[in-house]
């Protein structure tokens, strides 16, 4: 039989519980306990299930320790990123430590279309090939279903190769791969003591990396219920199981009672008692804390914004501090109307965004942030296989994809000083192709030279001027990487800067905290309202739609946004707000793609009506019936 992958050599313990149970906090207790018993603060590693919840975590932790004992508190992907970054697992794996930037992914789908798959079939292969690889699946042989899905998956990594460089989500299965084949890299990396929080939202990759990195003993804290997405799409929720499948002498302790106020208890257990999760037995509270939970119903959506903001007004107003209360939205367009909301009231809000260097590279003024940063990879090394891919592409309906091919299949080369370098005399195409790439390295090579000579913020302006990108163009997160980066950095040490805002996301030290449902992973706060729950917002609109998904798999969707409100909702120590509007003038219903249950023509105006989201049901008691 083959090895469970959650094997590991070290002394297992789990720490399983609900929401609201206080298992972040005992897991602080034990790294606290093994400072105390003489563990350095290098043998520990503690991760997160997100950056900002590494934050959280961090600091919760630096409260009960010196700040010079504090160990290292990370995410699993960040870890392995900068392993893969080493000398000898560049060696061994032809690969920088480096992700792929938004535009860059759109790239090699570009150059994944020559495979010949219709667009819209290669986009969900290449997204099941990518959960196959965080899964841990083979990948290789007769597990593919067929042909076509094993020759994509080929091509793909023949590019990722080529690139040498990573997609976001391949990381840890990289890492993975490359500690079980390199025993003295998993020697080298393997700490004594690794803690891990929120273990059900990691990946089974994240989790089987955590496994093999710990040497002495492996504690993680979890809830089975709670299996909204961490850092990688694709929890594995049965990871606690399994890890205690795997592991016959692991130990454990159960969490059965919550921290958080009666009433907020009360909410949670209703979510966790509701079919779609399982219909698990309630918890009692233990906190003798006075706090308020009820869903406020709104007439219209701008009546909810507005709502929603005045209950943050009213709890700051009664003492709350703004950076212990989280007002969680529906999506990322509910997100900014509640953020404007707040800010009509005067009220600084904290949302973890990431940056995003993007565009179409077809035409050179939509991708000109792309070019600036591909400009910044080629001064640093004009050899970058990534960069002089990114670079040919540019400015080309088909991004030069035969030429990339070529390259791929080592027909050909590209050099900065040469440009397209061909093994024997190229076909009409490519020549037709070579002699545009030619003239763009050209170009390429020329900037390059005169950027070589400057550094840090002056360095990053050059760029941005030569490919005629404004100051105001820039998006926040990248300028203020740049601006912190130092006078003195060169074109490397911006790059690592760029691709650092643009993969971690965290909230700040002050304002209200706003986001997602599942970016309140790992927070620790005392009230959270959470907004726009409607039919539409919370659940999209195909899932009421036969037509748009199958009735088979409605309960996995409805399962996964129930798990991220139940998960929400056990963040609220206090203080807890459901909120929704009943009604919408039919443009504004359209716009949100909410589901429509009766449109009726008051005062002239077509009013829609909208129900409060199937996820709030237990709240609610209202259910939608096909």
């Amino acid at each position: 039989m083959e090895r469970s992958p959650y094997c590991t050599q070290a002394a297992v313990h789990l720490i399983e519980g609900r929401v609201g149970t206080g298992k972040t906090s005992r897991l602080i207790e034990l790294a606290v306990d093994l400072l105390e018993g003489g563990a350095q603060p290098e043998e520990l590693l503690l991760f997160a299930a997100t950056p900002a919840a590494a934050r959280t975590l961090e600091g919760r932790l630096a409260a009960h320790i010196d700040v010079d004992a504090t160990p290292r508190v990370t995410t699993v992907p960040a870890f392995v990123l900068a392993l893969l970054g080493t000398p000898e697992a560049v060696a061994h794996t032809g690969r920088r430590g480096r992700v792929l930037l938004r535009f860059e992914e759109n790239m090699l789908m570009e150059d994944l279309k020559t495979s010949g798959v219709a667009p819209r079939r290669l986009a969900e292969m290449v997204k099941f090939l990518s959960r196959s690889l965080v899964d841990l699946e083979p990948m290789e042989g007769s597990w593919f279903y067929d042909e076509q899905e094993e020759r994509v998956f080929s091509l793909m990594m023949r590019h990722m190769r080529l690139r040498e460089a990573y997609r976001e989500g391949e990381l840890t299965r990289a890492a993975w791969d490359y500690l079980r084949e390199v025993p003295e890299a998993r020697a080298a990396a393997s700490v004594e003591h690794v803690l891990v929080d929120d273990y059900q939202t990691l990946s089974r990759a994240s989790q089987a990396v955590a496994g093999l990195l710990a040497a002495s003993t492996l504690t993680v804290a979890g809830d089975p219920l709670a299996r909204a997405r961490g850092c990688e799409d694709y929890p594995a929720a049965d990871g606690l199981e399994q890890l205690a499948r795997a592991n016959p002498d692991a130990t454990g302790e159960h969490a059965g009672f919550s921290h958080l106020a009666a009433v907020v208890t009360d909410a949670v257990n209703r979510f966790a008692q509701d079919e779609a999760l399982g219909a698990v037995e309630p918890i009692p509270s233990r906190a003798n804390i006075v706090g308020t939970c009820e869903a406020c119903a709104f007439a219209r959506p701008e009546d909810e914004l507005a709502g929603a903001a005045a209950m943050v007004a009213e709890l700051i107003g009664a003492g709350t501090a703004p950076e212990r209360i989280g007002v969680a939205a529906a999506n990322r367009l509910w997100a900014g109307n509640l953020a404007r909301a707040l800010a009509a009231h005067g009220i600084a809000v904290s949302a973890p965004t990431r940056a995003t260097v993007t565009g179409d590279g077809r035409a050179l003024d939509t991708c000109k942030l792309a070019r600036t940063v591909t400009l910044l990879r080629l001064t640093a090394d004009e050899n970058d296989p990534l960069a002089l891919r990114s670079w040919c592409g540019f400015g080309d309906y088909l991004a030069n994809s035969a030429l990339a091919s070529a390259v791929v299949e080592g027909r050909a080369r590209l050099s900065l000083a040469c440009g397209a370098i061909f093994e024997k005399e190229p076909s009409v195409l490519l020549a037709q192709e070579a002699e545009k790439v030619d003239a763009a390295l050209d170009r390429a090579s020329e900037i390059c030279g005169g950027l070589a000579s400057v550094r840090g913020i002056t360095l990053f302006r050059s760029a941005c001027q030569a490919v005629g990108l404004g100051e105001a163009e820039v998006p926040t997160g990248i300028a203020q990487a740049v601006s912190e980066a130092g006078d003195d950095a060169d074109a490397a040490a911006l790059c690592q800067v760029i691709e650092h805002s643009c993969t971690t996301a965290t909230f700040d030290e002050t304002g209200v905290r706003i986001g997602l449902l599942e970016d309140f992973i790992g927070q620790n706060l005392d009230a959270m309202v959470m907004a726009g729950l409607v039919n539409g917002l919370t659940l999209p609109r195909r899932y009421f739609d036969a037509a748009q998904m199958e009735r088979d798999k409605r309960p996995a969707l409805l399962a996964a946004e129930m798990a991220k409100t139940y998960l929400c909702a056990g963040k609220a120590k206090t203080s807890l707000r459901f909120t929704y509007f009943s009604e919408a003038p039919l443009a504004t219903a359209e716009s949100l793609q909410l589901k429509i249950h009766r449109v009726r023509l008051r005062d002239g105006e077509r009013i829609c009506e909208v129900r409060p989201s199937e996820t709030i049901r237990a709240i609610t008691g209202v259910y939608y019936h096909d």
